[in-house]
């Protein structure tokens, strides 16, 4: 499980007529979720995976979520999509059930004593990561590219889209960030340094305005519920995030202002949204697929059109699609909004199941931080942010298999570290019962 989660930025095949990286990041993913089941089956350790009474909420949430998504490929009227997922993106019923695996191999069979040392993997496979992105963006990618990106010019790297490329920066920046506020040795502190700074740089590259509002609510989270308390991580995190900055304002200097304009924009389309002057092509056109988007909820409530079959209910006349993609012919695959997916494909009732599953995690872990002590504490606090910046994204992004793995693990430690830290809490509890009660 720790190799699989450290390693799978770099799961790519490049090699092929048209090397298309979801596509072999999905078979690498079936893989190991096969291997992995093959492999607690045949040497009898399922129980490890049932839970205590005091934590099976949780899991038998996401049975009732993935019994949803499972209905709803049974009531489709596209069979193959639902169950293999679309040509290009993969998030069929197989992958579902594959996400849901990773979170519980995550949350129960990850050994706690070595969890920590996942963080420090993620970190360097970042950088690589982030250095490859940042060659690209100045035409030094040496791999070949697949057809719909060769005459594209900006970093998408492993990720076959700046807006994937973007999501998963904003899951490696923010635990390279905690990361950093956490270590005290030089040599590590220096390395997670350089690791947040080149991540920053590739996300500014990657133009990702959703990966932009995503890190800065977990940076905004890691400042108010970390540093602002603890006047010793002031100067350090005050080093950081001057470091960031300077580098955004030489980036923005040198790309002749357009990272700039590419922020205010963020603002500039929310204020036409929220003061009723949109023209639907605020967000890159997604405000437009968003209002198309809202009359299907009610159509497909219960059981949603089936798991990644958004193309096939999706309607625009094709002098809508040359307005505002510039091609009638275009396909509009996903809703651009991970929450609206999830209610047009698999049906409100399992998007509601979904956000329970994330508040139920979210609960246990700040019941669990205010029992934790030191790092824990503050890894557990960074853990918070990055599913936080995870989800903000997800407002104006979708899931990916290249990037979805890697947060449906980042849940399962979560979940793991909080249930760990209560119970340990719990015995400490038990004991000092005891020992009051003898003496």
């Amino acid at each position: 499980m720790y190799w699989f989660i450290v390693l799978f930025p770099l799961m790519i095949y490049p090699w092929g007529i048209d090397p298309y990286y979801t596509t072999t990041k999905t078979n690498y993913l079936y893989l190991f979720v096969f291997a992995a089941w093959l492999f607690i089956i045949f040497k009898r350790k399922y129980r490890t995976l049932l839970p205590a009474k005091d934590e099976s909420k949780a899991i038998y949430i996401l049975l009732v979520f993935l019994s949803l998504v499972e209905l709803s490929t049974a009531f489709t009227n596209y069979t193959y999509s639902s169950v293999y997922g679309s040509i290009d993106r993969k998030e069929g019923l197989i992958t579902f059930f594959s996400y849901c695996s990773v979170f519980l191999f995550s949350y129960k069979l990850l050994d706690l004593k070595k969890v920590n040392k996942v963080f420090p993997g993620i970190a360097i496979v970042s950088m690589i990561v982030s250095v490859y992105g940042i060659l690209q963006h100045y035409s030094l990618d040496f791999l070949p590219r697949n057809s719909a990106m060769r005459g594209y010019t900006g970093t998408y790297t492993f990720f076959d889209n700046p807006n994937f490329f973007g999501s998963y920066l904003v899951l490696i920046l923010l635990v390279s960030m905690m990361m950093y506020l956490t270590e005290k040795n030089k040599k590590l502190l220096s390395l997670y340094f350089i690791v947040s700074s080149l991540g920053f740089i590739a996300l500014i590259f990657s133009s990702t305005r959703s990966g932009y509002v995503g890190v800065f609510c977990g940076t905004v989270f890691l400042s108010l519920f970390v540093v602002l308390k603890r006047k010793y991580l002031w100067k350090k995190w005050a080093s950081l995030l001057l470091t960031m900055a300077l580098l955004l304002l030489v980036i923005n200097i040198t790309e002749k202002g357009q990272y700039f304009n590419r922020i205010n924009s963020v603002v500039t389309d929310t204020y036409s949204v929220a003061s009723n002057q949109s023209t639907g092509h605020e967000g890159s056109s997604r405000f437009f697929i968003w209002e198309k988007s809202f009359p299907l909820i009610p159509k497909y409530f219960w059981v949603g059109s089936g798991p990644d079959t958004f193309e096939f209910v999706f309607k625009a006349s094709p002098e809508e699609l040359q307005e505002f993609f510039g091609d009638p012919n275009i396909t509009v695959d996903k809703a651009h909004n991970e929450y609206l997916q999830i209610a047009i494909t698999i049906g409100t009732p399992a998007l509601l199941t979904y956000l329970l599953f994330i508040f139920v995690i979210f609960r246990r872990a700040f019941k669990a931080v205010r029992q934790a002590q030191g790092n824990e504490k503050l890894i557990l606090y960074g853990l918070m942010a990055t599913i936080i910046g995870y989800l903000v994204q997800a407002f104006f992004n979708i899931s990916t298999v290249p990037v979805a793995p890697i947060f449906w693990s980042i849940l399962g430690i979560t979940m793991a570290k909080s249930e760990s830290i209560l119970k340990n809490s719990k015995a400490a509890q038990s004991f000092e019962e005891l020992t009051e009660k003898s003496a």
